[in-house]
């Protein structure tokens, strides 16, 4: 479970920042992109020292700053077809991941 946890907080970061490069004006500089993407996904790259070991308070940390990015890719589910999609799949990402860490959380221990 906790590599299931793990996978899926990477695909999460690793589709979210993708997103800023792939739907971001054309016209728009890359670095721009890269400003955005670490300002949007800082908090959450704070939260893989607490993935990686599996502490409890700090997947509980996760599970609370998850909760904001699933309120704004469910506003972003509104929006036309190519945002739509990977906003989809971004809701789906944070909802297992929330899920996954709620288990090892009330889990007895942590299976590494």
């Amino acid at each position: 479970m906790i590599l299931l946890l793990r996978l899926t907080y990477a695909l999460l970061l690793l589709i979210g920042l993708a997103n800023q490069f792939w739907l971001g004006p054309p016209d728009a500089p890359w670095m721009a992109a890269v400003i955005m993407g670490v300002g949007l996904y800082l908090p959450l790259l704070l939260m893989m020292p607490a993935v990686i070991s599996a502490d409890k308070r700090g997947l509980t940390w996760l599970c609370f700053l998850l909760l904001f990015y699933f309120c704004g890719y469910v506003i972003q589910v509104l929006d036309p077809a190519p945002v739509r999609t990977l906003a989809i799949v971004k809701v789906s990402l944070t909802t297992v991941l929330f899920v996954l860490a709620m288990q090892v959380i009330r889990g007895g221990r942590a299976d590494r």
